[in-house]
Parts: structure tokens; C-alpha cells; sequence
């Protein structure tokens, strides 16, 4: 046995969340998730993770060890044209830029490091989240509704860090997929670890040479389980449900729900 980040023991036969990647972060599974009805998301289906643009010779043939169908690129052009992917032969590209805030890691970490970036509210991430699942709900609706289509899996989902963006249409792609929110909550947590911890440490001497601590990094760079929590319970309060918002406001049809579950879902054993 052996206990995953998520807090989650499992077999040493389960497949391995992590995607290690030498010139890439935050690679992951999202399979094995139990679901409420004793269900689980099926593994090798779906994956999210940061920018693909320093990817090796053998990060690409670890890829294509995933037989993935399609990438789906949540960047602007100016982060793509910036650190544009690299990706192994026969893989489609779709491009579903969401933008905002989350858009601009690179201009973040710089006014950081140069020490220009002084007053980070608490609520920093929480107001990220709420605008961006209103400015960009059709974007996430159409990502799950792609999702649905078998020709489409499997396939990864990215943007720069993997963690905002990404972590979002994570969250609610789980949450259709009935995963209970802790659950939920702890697959966002596990960007701390492999994003933003790999990033401080990849930092180190800027950080240090500004006289910026590493919980100040955190504040922008991390993944507080508050400020995915927050953006549930406001779906809840507005919508009913992560689903509601999905129907309501991203456009999603309801025959999409029924799809996603049947494609990425293994019944409960005995079902």
C-alpha cells in the first residue's frame, strides 16, 4: 500500500497519479476518484497539468504512452506565443483561451521577485475564481461538452500553472462526476505540491536576492483549499450545484451529464 498526496491509501498496483515529467509539472491523472454511488472516475481518461513548453525527448515518449487524443490549451495567445507547446506527433490541438488574471502568471512572478507586488488580499484567488467562472463560463462548457464526445478521450487539459484555470474545470468536471467535495478539494491541493513548491524551489535565488519568503509566493502562486471551497459554495448558493451553473450559464446541454458519466465512470462493483 501506499498513500497518495491527496491522503487517499491505495494498492501499489493503482495506477500512478503523477505524470513525472522531466521539463514539465503538475502532469496528472484524474482517475481513480471514488464516486458517492461506490462508483470511480476511470483512469487514463482524462488529464490536466501546467505548460507543455520545455517538454524533453522522453517527456514526449512518456506522453505518448498515454495514447492521448487531444490537448486542450486554456492559454491566451500571448502565453502561447510566449512558451509554446511542444507535443508529440498525431496529438489534435484545441485552443479554449480563458483569460483574466489567471492569464498572467509570467507579469505576476516578475512584479513579485522585482518586489513591485506588495499588498496580496486574502482574498486574492477568491476573486480570480468568481470572475473567471463568470467571464469565461462557455469556455468551461464547452470543455466538458468535448469532453462527453469519445473521440475526444483521452485528452489533457492545461494552462500555465495548472492550477486556477485547469483546477477549476477540474473541480467541475469531478463534481458532475459526482466526487464528493473533499475529495474535490484535495486534487486542488495537490497543485501546491506539484506546481507551486516545484516553482519556489525552482526560484529559490530570485526569491531570496528580493527578500521575498516563500509564503508570500504562496499567497499568488498556491492552491488554498479556501479559495476553491469559497468558488463551490458560491456555485451552490447561486445555482444549486456546480451542475446548475453548467446548465445555466456554460451553456452545457443535458445530455452532455449522462455522456461524461458514461464515458468516464466504472460502475460501482456488483452494479
Amino acid at each position: 500500500m501506499r498513500e497518495l498526496k491527496g491522503g487517499m491509501i491505495v494498492p501499489e498496483t493503482t495506477p500512478a497519479r503523477l505524470v513525472a515529467l522531466q521539463g514539465g509539472s503538475n502532469f496528472r491523472d484524474i482517475g481513480g476518484y471514488r464516486t458517492a454511488d461506490g462508483g470511480q472516475v476511470r483512469w487514463g481518461r482524462v488529464y490536466r497539468s501546467a505548460a507543455l513548453h520545455r517538454l524533453t525527448r522522453a517527456d514526449l515518449t512518456a506522453m505518448e504512452e498515454l495514447d492521448l487524443r487531444v490537448v486542450y490549451d486554456l492559454r491566451i495567445d500571448e502565453e502561447r506565443e510566449r512558451a509554446p507547446s511542444i507535443l508529440p506527433e498525431g496529438i489534435r490541438s484545441e485552443l479554449l483561451p480563458i483569460g483574466g488574471t489567471a492569464a498572467k502568471t509570467k507579469q505576476l512572478t516578475d512584479l513579485l521577485v522585482e518586489g513591485n507586488l506588495r499588498s496580496i488580499p486574502a482574498d486574492f484567488l477568491v476573486r480570480i475564481y468568481e470572475g473567471m467562472v463568470e467571464s469565461s463560463a462557455p469556455v468551461f462548457g464547452l470543455l466538458l461538452t468535448k469532453l462527453a464526445d469519445a473521440e475526444n478521450t483521452p485528452a489533457l487539459f492545461h494552462c500555465t500553472a495548472g492550477k486556477d484555470r485547469t483546477g477549476i474545470a477540474a473541480a467541475l468536471l469531478l463534481s458532475v462526476l459526482a466526487v464528493d467535495e473533499s475529495t474535490i478539494l484535495d486534487d486542488y491541493e495537490l497543485s501546491s505540491i506539484h506546481y507551486t513548491e516545484y516553482q519556489i524551489a525552482r526560484l529559490k535565488v530570485k526569491l531570496e536576492n528580493a527578500g521575498i519568503e516563500a509564503d508570500r509566493y504562496r499567497a499568488v502562486f498556491g492552491a488554498p483549499r479556501h479559495a476553491m471551497a469559497t468558488l463551490l459554495a458560491t456555485l451552490r448558493e447561486r445555482y444549486g450545484s456546480p451542475e446548475g451553473y453548467l446548465r445555466e450559464e456554460a451553456g452545457v446541454a443535458d445530455e452532455v451529464f449522462p455522456a461524461l458519466r458514461a464515458r468516464l465512470l466504472e460502475a460501482p462493483h456488483g452494479a
